[in-house]
């Protein structure tokens, strides 16, 4: 197998940017998308968000793109809330995502972020370039 540290921060958002995650379930999703996020074939180190977006830090072996499994994992997680959480809800995530790469010095920072996204928006302390996701259309979905 080869060395690789291939580390990423992605956010996307609830459809139309609703407040969708209801805070009854939202330590479920968030647990769901680390487990789902590792049998995808990730490392997850951290789930964090609000009402209306998650973020999600894991490090991805190179022989899996990083869109396909964030599809993935925006797909199944969707599913997974409407059938299982919420049997009466109409969840879907957004189609576009943020997806950011990092070194190792950044790990334990981007993780404390996204674990503490509740008090960075309450506090407007966020980091606007981890913020930004592009719902425009599926063909330039990645925010740069």
């Amino acid at each position: 197998m080869p060395y690789w540290r291939l580390q990423y921060q992605a956010a996307w958002a609830c459809k139309n940017r609703e407040c969708l995650i209801l805070p009854v379930w939202e330590f479920e999703l968030f647990k769901y998308l680390l487990r789902k996020g590792s049998q995808l074939g990730a490392i997850m180190h951290a789930v964090g968000g609000i009402e209306n977006h998650v973020h999600v830090v894991f490090s991805l072996p190179p022989q899996y793109a990083v869109a396909d499994f964030i599809g993935k994992l925006k797909g199944t997680s969707s599913h997974w809330v409407n059938h299982f959480l919420n049997e009466n809800s109409h969840f879907k995530w957004q189609i576009g995502y943020g997806v950011f790469s990092f070194g190792d010095s950044a790990m334990n920072n981007i993780i404390a972020y996204t674990q503490n996204q509740k008090e960075h928006h309450k506090n407007n302390t966020i980091i606007p370039a981890f913020e930004k996701w592009n719902e425009d259309n599926e063909e330039t979905s990645v925010s740069r």
